[in-house]
């Protein structure tokens, strides 16, 4: 079966899900908003189309975590890898999955042990705070944080995890929801803006509390219960993970992934403030990200993706689907295609030699309100910079029974679907 008898035997319709764009999905999702995320309703459509049951789903840029937590609620096992410490936080907590008793619970605990005396700013325990925080948050709500800053781990206890993910979510905003100044939620101001705004608006801190805000937060979206299944995060290089014990080679039935966008975003910078809570600088992030590639360079990176990812997909049921935005008027994914993907040629451990084989790529135009540089910039003149459609790439192992994709699943928009 070719490419084109393909596309049309499985009749992939993107009106589907450009047209449910409503917040219909698991609750979960909308914890925290991130730069360049696709909606739930994607990753949804093709999950329900060409797996089944208990399969693997992987984002190895899972970003805040959409796939995996899409993957789970509708009964898959979910991945989640990222390089960046805020993607890799957020994927976490969400795949944590805890029920609400517990984290109500694991919440009073926080709240009992919180000595408002010993986060004084002159006693001497309150970690140093750069002016440009101080400047956002009130005194009584930073003395929160910096507790929570030393009692949450995060990395190592999944409960922690989960409350840590809300916490970012709840970090700036512009309503008493959120815990700063006045400011957009979804990516955080410079500084310098930040600073003429509270002057220019004569802002006052608002003083919140931060055990009150997470009690709320986490009340409404574990209020439809756990996700019906289970997954993990990993956080690294996603060029190392076809080394990692915890993925079986040729065990993943769905790759499901954005790659990075190609010099448009800055994730540490656009995140500042979040990342100070969580690492302290958000420079250690922009510093090992691979954001900023020169075609030749994104060519190279994308090489490296596919050759790491394909050891990993199903041989003979595994679809990988790559979004990837074009660029100046350019196919980015036809690129890809045409001078990486069918190219590639690896080797797995019985020595046998695969590549891979092209599926169709399909366009998803997105609205001229949900371009990634519409969020800071409403000239029009300069909108067109703005990614304006999304491609989705779709490989397959070379020898793989593309017959078996064809599944009659119907895309219903059920939240959970339990198995």
């Amino acid at each position: 079966m070719g490419v084109k008898s393909w596309i049309d035997s499985v009749d992939i319709q993107p009106s589907i899900w450009q047209e449910n764009n409503r917040r219909w999905a698991a609750p979960q999702h909308y914890t925290c908003s991130y730069m360049a995320m696709f909606p739930p309703q994607l990753p949804h459509y093709f999950i329900t189309r060409f797996t089944k049951l208990g399969d693997i789903v992987l984002d190895p840029f899972s970003g805040r975590g959409t796939t995996p937590i899409q993957a789970m609620s509708q009964s898959r096992f979910g991945i989640g890898n990222d390089l960046n410490d805020l993607a890799y936080c957020l994927t976490k907590g969400k795949i944590a999955n805890p029920n609400l008793q517990e984290i109500l619970k694991r919440l009073d605990i926080l709240e009992r042990g919180f000595r408002r005396k010993e986060w004084m700013r002159d006693s001497g325990k309150m970690q140093p705070i750069p002016n440009k925080i101080r400047m956002i948050f009130h005194r009584e709500t930073m003395r929160h944080l910096m507790y929570l800053r030393q009692e949450l781990d995060w990395e190592n206890d999944d409960l922690d995890s989960f409350l840590t993910m809300v916490l970012m979510g709840a970090m700036h905003g512009s309503s008493p929801g959120f815990l700063s100044i006045s400011m957009p939620n979804t990516f955080s101001m410079s500084w310098g803006y930040v600073k003429k705004y509270i002057k220019e608006k004569n802002l006052k801190k608002p003083n919140r509390d931060v055990f009150e805000v997470l009690r709320t937060r986490c009340r409404r979206f574990l209020r439809m219960g756990e996700l019906p299944n289970g997954g993990f995060a990993i956080h690294g290089d996603v060029r190392d993970l076809d080394a990692n014990e915890k993925i079986s080679h040729g065990s993943v039935k769905m790759i499901f992934s954005s790659p990075p966008y190609l010099k448009v975003i800055k994730y540490g910078l656009y995140n500042w403030i979040r990342l100070w809570w969580l690492i302290g600088d958000y420079k250690i992030v922009d510093n090992k990200l691979d954001d900023a590639h020169s075609f030749e360079n994104y060519l190279q990176f994308m090489k490296e993706v596919l050759e790491t990812m394909l050891p990993l997909l199903n041989p003979n049921e595994g679809v990988a689907c790559w979004v990837i935005g074009d660029v100046k008027g350019m196919n980015l994914a036809k690129e890809v295609w045409d001078n990486v993907g069918s190219n590639i040629r690896t080797k797995d451990s019985n020595g046998n030699i695969s590549g891979y084989k092209l599926l169709g790529i399909v366009e998803d135009a997105i609205q001229d309100n949900e371009k990634v540089t519409r969020i800071w910039n409403a000239d029009e003149d300069k909108s067109g910079k703005a990614t304006p459609i999304d491609r989705i790439l779709i490989l397959s192992h070379e020898n793989a029974n593309v017959k078996s994709y064809i599944t009659n699943n119907q895309v219903l928009w059920t939240p959970i679907v339990n198995s």
